[in-house]
């Protein structure tokens, strides 16, 4: 069961340090530094996005985030047809990872972020996690399959060998914006392998 809470007005995160409340184990102070920097820009953009409720993609911005030298720099964006194209996030979240492992050697971590729908989240656990297309997500509450959740999913990866995802759920009530707590799950690193 999620605990639901108002999303933080203002532009500050609700997740100030979101690697707290994930508990991610023993970390290196500068791996914890840098994991817990990434995904508190990444979820704290997703959700000043989401408070607007002018999302124009599934990809959310900053799309992605990525740490070098103690300097965050985003990902591009690309141009391609959310409404339309079934495949169109796949093929810019593999752009957007071909471009993050070009430049893995100057890289310290990276964490892109997108929308996904969760069937169910069990025990913390999130289950049946799908990307769909804008068209589905414009759709709001009256489209969802009953039991699932909508999500802000970030794929977090750090080159000491750590990657997992970031599942933060959301739902908007009388048009204000909910957050559930923080969930994560391992990952198969795709950056630096």
């Amino acid at each position: 069961m999620l605990s639901w809470h108002p999303s933080v007005d203002g532009s500050g995160p609700t997740y100030a340090e979101p690697l707290q409340s994930l508990n991610p184990g023993a970390l290196p102070p500068d791996v914890h530094a840098d994991l817990n920097a990434c995904l508190r820009a990444q979820l704290q953009g997703a959700e000043n996005t989401l408070r607007t409720g002018a999302v124009t993609s599934v990809l959310l911005p900053p799309s992605g985030i990525v740490l070098a030298d103690g300097m965050m720099d985003g990902v591009a964006d690309y141009e391609v047809d959310y409404y339309y194209d079934e495949g169109a996030v796949l093929t810019a979240l593999n752009r957007m990872f071909g471009e993050i492992t070009g430049r893995a050697a100057e890289l310290r971590c990276m964490a892109l972020g997108y929308k996904v729908r969760m069937r169910s989240v069990g025990e913390g656990v999130p289950q049946e996690v799908t990307i769909a297309r804008l068209s589905d997500w414009q759709q709001q509450d009256e489209g969802r399959p009953p039991g699932s959740t909508d999500a802000v999913c970030v794929d977090m990866e750090h080159r000491a060998g750590i990657a997992f995802r970031v599942f933060m759920p959301y739902m908007y009530q009388q048009q204000r914006l909910f957050l559930g707590g923080l969930t994560s799950v391992p990952h198969q690193p795709r950056v630096w392998v």
